[in-house]
């Protein structure tokens, strides 16, 4: 499935600040490693113990996340990436680091909290509201790294219907590496399910109609057709996140929902034609 090259190209910036293992170079400690010339407690009666080398190395670390060059930064937010103690003090330097202003000081806190799930997930989805859209989209990128499912799929749907583009595009693509969510007990088995998609999209309110696609689970249905046809009627829906909602899911969908949207080129209502056109567009660059 093809998105956007765009998209693409930040999918693969992000993957390689992930699988980032070259260690810290000259003075740079990871977290936990002592330096070879290692300080001597303290024998002196009454004197205040001194700080273990893990200790120093910890708060150097915290240190140069919230300052020095880039490089600094970024060796100390990787060094950050491993579990270890404090960890409230790590995901805070980690969650200002996802917002710093250097692209790779960013993609590698992006990384680093990917690796820290699921713990971090709470500190990601508090990153979902932030006012730029390039700390959304790499707090989406952690969020589908981190492959917990089970807490982290609502909050990259909800990202499906972000302003931004690129963050729609990232949850997109996301979304696909969560997979399905489990089911939560009685009375739950039909959420997400075609049925639940055709009774949502019937509902007045777009808030609703959103809601019943941002839950719609597509790998957990084995034939979409009648969930692509449904979603291709939503693409001429009178209210644009709706439209804009319907749109991700077909991308997410992939090739099956090609042929109607194909078809879908014909359509009497000038909004599907329309929608449809730029939804193959993202599916394969205009091969149809």
């Amino acid at each position: 499935m093809a998105i956007h090259s765009s998209l693409n190209l930040v999918v693969a910036a992000l993957a390689v600040a992930a699988g980032c293992t070259r260690e810290p170079a000259g003075d740079q400690l990871t977290v936990g490693q002592a330096s070879q010339a290692q300080p001597r407690p303290s024998t002196t009666p009454g004197s205040a113990p001194t700080p273990s080398p893990d200790t120093v190395a910890l708060d150097s670390v915290l240190a140069r996340v919230r300052a020095g060059s880039e490089a600094s930064r970024a060796q100390a937010v990787y060094a950050l990436a491993q579990p270890g103690p404090r960890m409230e003090e790590r995901l805070r330097a980690l969650a200002a680091a996802l917002r710093d202003t250097n692209r790779r000081v960013g993609l590698t806190a992006a990384a680093a909290l990917a690796k820290l799930a699921p713990t971090s997930v709470p500190t990601l989805m508090v990153a979902l509201a932030d006012h730029n859209p390039d700390t959304r989209r790499r707090a989406v990128f952690a969020l589908g790294k981190s492959g917990r499912a089970d807490t982290a799929t609502a909050a990259v749907r909800s990202a499906m219907s972000d302003p931004d583009r690129s963050v729609r595009d990232m949850a997109s693509w996301a979304i696909t590496q969560l997979g399905p969510l489990p089911s939560s007990g009685a009375g739950s088995a039909d959420l997400g399910t075609t049925g639940d998609l055709r009774a949502g999209l019937s509902a007045p309110n777009p808030k609703d109609r959103l809601s019943a696609i941002q839950r719609y689970q597509p790998f957990a249905d084995d034939d979409p057709s009648t969930a692509v046809r449904l979603l291709i009627r939503a693409l001429g829906d009178g209210d644009a996140s709706v439209r804009s909602g319907a749109a991700d899911l077909l991308v997410i969908i992939g090739p099956p929902s090609r042929p109607q949207l194909t078809a879908a080129l014909a359509d009497p209502n000038p909004l599907v034609r329309r929608e449809a056109s730029v939804t193959l567009v993202r599916l394969g660059r205009g091969g149809l």
